[in-house]
């Protein structure tokens, strides 16, 4: 496929992907915009907090069938980003490159993860040849001791040595790809090391520092969680001063970190008002083995992509259920207190179609559109907008 052929799938599917953010039907119109691609369920080392260690039941170890992926490879063409990751380590994986190799063809965002000692010299220059835009790194401290007793299994100086020598060589490539990202799972063990974690992370010429929560499925650590404390958000607001200094993005991204008890919702999440969640309309979560899930913590898979058409799951009655019970105010458990639910109202609702004919009136200018394209996205505009005066009127 060439490059223009995948800019013009590109073009139409973000036009679509507007009027879908108008969250105004269960139904959906373009293609995912993110793909999360878990190629891997295997790992070399033994965080004694993983998940793995404890649903051993649950984690499928293995890797993706390089050939099954090949069956859904052209759907990339159409997104914006691919996180090629697992509940495992990805460079593990004996075909790693062959599928990088494949998504950046396709000229999407491509992006994976490491616990950091996969990145070995042939390794590093490997990842330099292949073009791959974002490497996050999990760093769970900023001194040995802590870090060896989080990552049990990783060395810290071979880790740090990894990433400042792979920065090395791409300064001497005079490469801008990859980006170095962070990640850390904070917890009692390592809050107060958070703005070291920021230190060291310039150290790596990292560009984006990302805190999340541990998640203890333990009952007995419960303790260690530091979630919504002031403990955390004192460190937090350290190391995102520290971030602006050394002109590092420092993000929080929250996770429930009991996955054996209820979080209680917010006060202002009201059943029967209209919901909508960015990833149930524009994410798709793959497994090794092509099940499809349109968030990490909703519990059922909705489709195996391996067996049938992707564009036939993603509107599937398992997945208009889900968003249909968002915009009808019936919220899973789950969607409760998460981050990323939102509340539609006419204004946000009108903001997306206006975006969506914007982005085709110009695209219609710069000649971009074939006539069928121009036809069906002229359809599809109105029919949203007799859908806008229908609920909101």
């Amino acid at each position: 496929m060439s490059v223009q052929d995948i800019s013009h799938l590109r073009l139409v599917n973000r036009i679509r992907a507007a009027l879908d953010s108008s969250y105004l039907s269960d139904r959906v119109l373009a293609l995912p915009s993110t793909y999360y691609i878990g190629i891997a369920t295997i790992c070399d080392i033994q965080c004694p907090y993983c998940p793995r260690q404890f649903y051993t039941d649950e984690v499928n170890p293995g890797l993706m069938d390089f050939q099954e992926f090949l069956k859904v490879s052209d759907y990339l063409s159409s997104g914006e980003e691919a996180f090629f990751f697992g509940l495992g380590e990805p460079f593990l994986h004996p075909r790693f490159f062959d599928f990088i190799r494949v998504s950046v063809e396709t000229c999407i965002r491509t992006c994976t993860s490491t616990h950091g000692m996969s990145l070995k010299p042939g390794v590093r220059e490997k990842i330099l040849d292949a073009g791959l835009d974002e490497l996050t790194v999990s760093i769970d401290a900023a001194d040995k001791a802590t870090f060896e007793k989080l990552r049990s299994g990783a060395l810290f100086e071979t880790v740090v040595e990894n990433v400042r020598n792979l920065q090395k060589e791409k300064r001497l490539r005079n490469l801008q790809k990859p980006r170095i990202f962070i990640a850390t799972a904070v917890s009692e063990h390592n809050v107060r090391q958070m703005g070291d974690i920021v230190k060291l992370g310039s150290k790596m010429e990292a560009s984006r520092i990302v805190f999340t929560d541990l998640i203890l499925v333990d009952k007995e650590k419960a303790c260690l969680s530091v979630a919504r404390t002031d403990l955390f958000r004192e460190n937090f607001k350290k190391a995102e001063a520290l971030g602006k200094k050394y002109g590092i993005d420092v993000l929080y991204f929250y996770q429930y970190p009991f996955p054996w008890k209820k979080d209680p919702a917010p006060k202002n999440r009201i059943q029967g008002r209209r919901y909508f969640c960015r990833d149930a309309w524009r994410l798709c979560i793959l497994d090794r083995l092509g099940n499809m899930k349109p968030c990490c913590y909703y519990p059922p898979n909705t489709g195996n992509v391996f067996t049938h058409p992707l564009p036939e799951i993603i509107n599937n009655e398992e997945n208009r259920n889900l968003r249909r019970s968002l915009l009808e105010g019936h919220l899973p458990e789950c969607c409760l207190s998460c981050g990323m639910l939102g509340e539609i109202n006419a204004e946000k609702s009108l903001n997306a179609l206006k975006e969506a004919e914007t982005l085709f009136l110009d695209s219609q200018n710069s000649s971009f559109l074939s006539p069928k394209d121009v036809e069906e996205l002229s359809h599809n505009l109105s029919e949203y907008h007799q859908l806008w005066k229908k609920i909101y009127h």
